[in-house]
């Protein structure tokens, strides 16, 4: 094995990296592939992040010179980048100073914390993610000026979705639970949530802000006791999973959930909004968003199902040059409404062939699929662009 070799080890996918409890010697930076952490709650495996090419894990462990805190699975066939700690060392040392003091307060919080209350998942993330969310605080605040400039609107305080990742990777726990606790203080006061450009949620940023920085961890303590006094159901929120973490966990993308969701396909009774939070974004969407889907540009087409938003003139027109087999695929792909826009734009002859080729079709495979839905959305774009 040569000296490139050497610090570099490969895992197929379903093998375990490392288990809860284990000793840590080493950490991994991910070269090649996917790796899935979990932890086991309730004797429930619990997927607390999957993380991609060029992320580190492990590292907590090593810095603290404490046991494993969470499980590692390769999530497909990997190849990791062995780092030590003499490496480790050598990263922390040549990140700015702030990083290398911020990283270490965090692991050893983390730890001290973890030690006082072993038997308890809710106080852990709670107090931790408050704890985290202190030290971010001052370390924001006490960037130099020269640095300020280099951080986006660092004004409106902390970029609420770097904070939820941080928490995510040092205390390891999931995003819903992160936001909750987050919530819970922005209910309160404790703490103050910005949004930029909001209702239009693929783009709206969201920031935090301590509302007093001096005496946030006192108060946040106290809202803690006060909740565990009054039996508030602190440890039923690991039962619950948010649209994200249940869109990896089944092998799919949020967007696909989306698209399931509008047409009708999963249960109602598996999907929930926490009402403070849903009421609170409903009244600043206003009355009239509710009333109406807004359609979608040319532009923003990105799935068979989108044909909804494409007047049938245009379609007559692009289904006319796709032919009867190509329909059929789209058939098959689509959602009931996408189906229904594409039997109204075809004379009822045509219709029963591409149905009956929809029906009596080998699976399609998926890079044919693609390929065929990529040429009726680029149809389309065309023909926008010719009418416009």
């Amino acid at each position: 094995m040569n000296a490139q070799t050497a610090n570099i080890k490969t895992f197929y996918k379903g093998q375990v990296i490392f288990k809860e409890g284990q000793e840590s010697s080493v950490a991994y930076m991910i070269r090649k592939g996917s790796v899935v952490i979990s932890r086991v709650v309730n004797n429930r495996k619990l997927t607390l992040d999957t993380l991609g090419e060029g992320e580190i894990f492990g590292e907590m462990g090593v810095i603290a010179s404490g046991a494993r805190t969470a499980d590692a699975e390769a999530a497909e066939y990997c190849e990791l980048v062995v780092l030590t700690k003499p490496v480790l060392d050598n990263l922390l040392s040549t990140s700015p100073k702030t990083i290398q003091i911020l990283t270490k307060a965090l692991v050893r919080r983390l730890k001290r914390t973890t030690e006082l209350v072993p038997d308890t998942d809710y106080k852990s993330a709670f107090v931790s993610t408050c704890q985290i969310l202190d030290i971010l605080w001052a370390a924001h605040v006490n960037l130099p000026q020269a640095e300020r400039k280099n951080v986006p609107n660092w004004d409106l305080g902390l970029n609420l979705a770097a904070v939820v990742k941080r928490v995510k990777a040092i205390v390891l726990v999931s995003q819903q639970e992160v936001e909750n606790v987050l919530t819970k203080l922005a209910n309160l006061k404790v703490v103050a949530l910005t949004t930029l450009r909001p209702g239009r949620t693929a783009f709206a940023e969201r920031y935090v802000r301590l509302s007093d920085p001096a005496s946030f961890l006192e108060v946040a303590g106290n809202l803690h006791k006060e909740l565990t006094r009054t039996s508030h159901s602190l440890r039923t929120e690991l039962e619950y999973v948010d649209l994200v973490d249940f869109a990896r966990d089944v092998g799919t993308t949020p967007e696909m959930l989306y698209r399931k969701l509008g047409q009708g396909e999963v249960p109602e009774s598996l999907f929930f909004f926490h009402r403070a939070r849903a009421m609170d974004w409903a009244e600043r969407m206003g009355p009239e968003f509710f009333r109406k889907v807004r359609k979608k540009s040319a532009s923003e087409l990105a799935h068979v199902d989108d044909i909804i938003h494409v007047d049938n003139a245009t379609l007559k027109k692009v289904f006319e040059r796709l032919g009867y087999y190509k329909l059929g695929v789209l058939m098959s792909l689509a959602g009931a409404e996408a189906k229904k826009k594409i039997s109204h734009n075809l004379s009822k002859k045509l219709v029963g062939i591409v149905e009956a080729e929809a029906q009596n079709r080998p699976a399609v495979e998926h890079a044919e699929a693609e390929d065929v839905q990529d040429e009726l959305l680029e149809l389309i774009r065309e023909a926008k662009g010719a009418t416009q």
